[in-house]
């Protein structure tokens, strides 16, 4: 029995010890956030990244948010288009999961390069075009408000629409 514990207490050392070694037991999560212009973020750390793009004015009192979040699952994408003056809004979402990678893109493909295609078309600044569009697409869809001006789940669209439309704020 003595003998047993003692291979025990050694096998567990070594266990302790290559742990130690290899920094799992001490992993510390180190985020990196950088303030981007025109109200758009970095945050960085070593399970993926949350990228809030610069807000884009759509013209007509629009202004557009992308967000991409990437971790060991695979991307998220979301574009949301704010009426600044009505505060109504319209969220694009997608989601390309690395266990469905071998599938290539989903039937609706990239997010981002639908919302440019549809900029460059002049069919993104109308809340109701666009939740056409995604529909058709295959995107899911949300319509919403903007929460209430100057809350913190507001700041991002706030910051956008002082920024473009100061005149609505």
């Amino acid at each position: 029995m003595v003998k047993g514990a003692i291979k025990m207490k050694s096998v567990m050392f070594s266990a302790v010890i290559s742990m130690v070694l290899s920094g799992a037991a001490f992993a510390e999560t180190k985020q990196v956030v950088r303030q981007l212009k025109n109200c758009g973020s970095e945050a960085t750390n070593q399970f993926g990244k949350h990228f809030e793009k610069p807000a884009v004015n759509e013209g007509n009192g629009y202004v557009g948010l992308s967000v991409e979040q990437t971790d060991a699952t695979g991307t998220k994408e979301r574009y949301t288009l704010v009426n600044c003056a009505t505060r109504k809004m319209v969220q694009l979402q997608a989601e390309y999961l690395l266990k469905n990678s071998s599938k290539g893109l989903p039937a609706h493909g990239d997010l981002f390069a639908f919302t440019d295609a549809l900029r460059k078309q002049k069919k993104l600044a109308n809340l109701d075009l666009l939740v056409i569009n995604g529909k058709k697409y295959g995107y899911v869809v949300v319509k919403g408000q903007l929460a209430k001006a100057y809350t913190e789940k507001a700041r991002r669209g706030d910051c956008a629409c002082g920024l473009y439309y100061p005149e609505t704020m």
